[in-house]
């Protein structure tokens, strides 16, 4: 069988394949997110329940003390996270948190996954079932963590809440739900947040892995991690269509974001769990790529006080 190629032709020329960029070593490292004001890459690793920051070749990181689903930049200093018990405000790296809520106390087989800050400053975060058995509905759920503080559901009935973006305008809201291998797009009304309408307009193929983290490019397609697919990926919104698949040397693909001086970087996480390290050694680390285009910021949160 021929061999696919590593590198791959676009419009703009020759892609460069994904490459190591931080031997992080994670169990599920997930959630990257570029702070363009100080050109510092943060992260997670789920299982682990740590936070790391990355600059000029030197790697932080605190730890939660429990499984962690998404950390987030805050307007001002410090972050937002997400951990199984619930939302918490923390003094990265300085070690400290304080709770704010946990919007699923209800709901103790729950926790929080990928999360996200939409233009407008809001962070929005989902959770997934940690365990399930055939036939169980979908208990997971798309909440909001307003600016004053004030969470509210947005989406329910979600089996394992992942990849969130927005378009350029910020009137669409494309979200998925790796389970269901799907992303659906919203009509989503910036000065209020809410969310409406939605369209499934990709289906990943079984062959392909599930859908997990996603991020968004300055020509409105989806770059979208695929776990247990061994690749990233580029899709067409408005098509539903495939672009570009390009392969990596790990078998679970987490997320990915946009970053770098001039925001061409698209950095990539991996997970070791669940995964032949025989077969793939570098899982678990974070490699980039330079795509040939330039992708979305990381908005960060902003809380009125």
């Amino acid at each position: 069988m021929k061999r696919k190629p590593d590198i791959y032709l676009s419009r703009k020329g020759i892609v460069m394949k994904p490459e190591l960029f931080i031997k992080s070593e994670c169990i599920n490292a997930e959630g990257p997110v570029w702070d363009d004001e100080t050109g510092t890459l943060y992260f997670i690793d789920v299982e682990a329940g740590r936070i790391f920051s990355y600059k000029d070749g030197k790697l932080l990181s605190w730890e939660a003390g429990e499984q962690i689903g998404c950390a987030v930049l805050k307007k001002g200093g410090g972050m937002i996270a997400a951990l199984k018990s619930g939302l918490y405000e923390v003094d990265f790296p300085n070690k400290g948190k304080r709770f704010l809520c946990d919007p699923e106390s209800d709901l103790p087989g729950n926790r929080f996954n990928d999360g996200k800050v939409d233009p407008a400053g809001r962070l929005l975060a989902g959770t997934m079932v940690l365990s399930s058995k055939e036939g169980d509905g979908p208990t997971g759920a798309l909440y909001c963590l307003d600016a004053d503080g004030t969470v509210t559901k947005r989406i329910s009935n979600v089996y394992l809440s992942n990849g969130m973006a927005w378009s350029a305008d910020g009137g669409t809201f494309y979200y998925i739900d790796t389970t269901a291998r799907t992303v659906t797009r919203y009509r989503y009304d910036m000065p209020s947040g809410l969310i409406s309408d939605p369209e499934v307009i990709i289906r990943i193929p079984d062959e392909e892995g599930y859908p997990d983290g996603m991020t968004i490019d300055e020509e409105g397609m989806l770059w979208i991690a695929l776990w247990e697919g061994s690749a990233i990926s580029r899709w067409n919104p408005d098509t539903g269509k495939l672009l570009a698949k390009y392969e990596m040397p790990v078998q679970n693909v987490s997320s990915c974001c946009f970053g770098g001086a001039d925001m061409d970087t698209l950095f990539i996480t991996t997970a070791s769990q669940g995964t032949d390290m025989t077969r793939y050694p570098l899982a678990g680390n974070v490699f980039c790529m330079k795509p040939g285009v330039k992708g979305a910021l990381s908005h960060k949160y902003i809380r009125n006080t």
